[in-house]
């Protein structure tokens, strides 16, 4: 077999490869970018992030593709599915998503950037200075949360809001016996579980069942509650959420997955055809919950897992469904 890398060249990847090749001595392994895009027709495995989709075209002895995060939909799904061209992916980020989540969440309700902006520019808030009710900022201590989404980011986002004594509902799709680890209990009808909620976490990849999940009428309907997602903007729809944080039906919004970014080669640009980045009750990043030192590292390693699981047996135990693009 030969294993070609397109990933950038970083001392992160060095070691675990380089000891990946000597453990797998029979099989060639080309870990630089520019031999391996010289040579992609007679690549038959990638180790890949965002790559040109026609750059699949030319790999025609490819076999597998291993993806170090958890999103596939950058990928070319319907050509690897003709194909057979299987994908592999990983969940190294789910702790640092679910950190970003939590912290966006405790930021939305502590008024921290509020507070912080206010003070650079000398304006007190507070018992200090006479402030009384409209100073206060809120805790999410015991708050009845839902998090739409119950794999690996999900699922360790309810571990974390459980130091906080909060009821967590957990949504997806399949009904379950018993609700996992952390979880109060799991619902399927999202309506449902969106009008007991007061915090709303999404975490749901952006496959064709998630696009638009979180529809405009629910969000027109979601009066006081706080929605923070993390997972893909596209899962919300982008008009309904702007009209209901503008008009006060939302009571805020924690965001980090958006629904246009910049053009390649720039660094700024709209995040949202609506002005969502504009409106006061908003918490607001650029799409930044995984990137960790940490998240990196543990994508790596599980990547090499995945791909010393593959040489030896043909398969992988962490595979990705290009037909639900997850």
């Amino acid at each position: 077999m030969k294993l070609g890398s397109l990933m950038p060249v970083r001392s992160l990847w060095d070691e675990p490869l380089a000891a990946l090749a000597r453990r797998f001595p029979a099989h060639q392994f080309v870990l630089d970018p520019t031999q391996t895009l010289a040579r992609i027709a007679e690549i038959d495995a990638i180790l890949a992030s965002l790559v040109d989709p026609e750059l699949f075209k030319r790999a025609t002895s490819l076999k597998a593709v291993f993806v170090p995060f958890t999103g596939v939909n950058h990928l070319p799904a319907d050509f690897l599915l003709q194909r057979g061209v299987r994908v592999y992916n990983v969940h190294g980020n789910a702790e640092s998503v679910a950190q970003c989540a939590l912290a966006m969440a405790l930021a939305l309700y502590g008024r921290t950037i509020e507070y912080h902006n206010d003070l650079r520019s000398r304006r007190w808030h507070g018992f200090w200075v006479g402030g009384g009710a409209a100073d206060e900022w809120t805790s999410i201590w015991r708050k009845r949360c839902l998090v739409v989404g119950t794999g690996a980011i999900g699922s360790t986002l309810a571990r974390l809001l459980k130091a906080f004594e909060c009821d967590v509902t957990g949504y997806r799709r399949r009904p379950s016996l018993e609700a996992p680890p952390n979880f109060d209990r799991i619902e399927t009808d999202l309506g449902r579980a969106f009008e007991a909620a007061e915090i709303i976490f999404v975490t749901l990849p952006l496959t064709p069942s998630t696009r638009g999940l979180i529809s405009r009428d629910t969000l027109l309907s979601a009066r006081g509650k706080v929605l923070v997602n993390v997972g893909r903007g596209a899962v919300v729809d982008e008009e309904g959420l702007y009209l209901a944080l503008r008009d006060g039906i939302l009571r805020g919004a924690a965001i980090d997955t958006w629904y246009q970014y910049p053009q390649a080669g720039s660094k700024e640009g709209d995040p949202s055809h609506f002005p969502i980045h504009e409106l006061p009750n908003v918490v607001i990043s650029p799409h930044i919950a995984g990137s960790t030192a940490e998240a990196s590292l543990a994508g790596a390693q599980q990547t090499i897992v995945n791909m010393a699981q593959w040489l030896e047996t043909g398969s992988c135990s962490h595979e990705a469904d290009l037909r639900e693009m997850y």
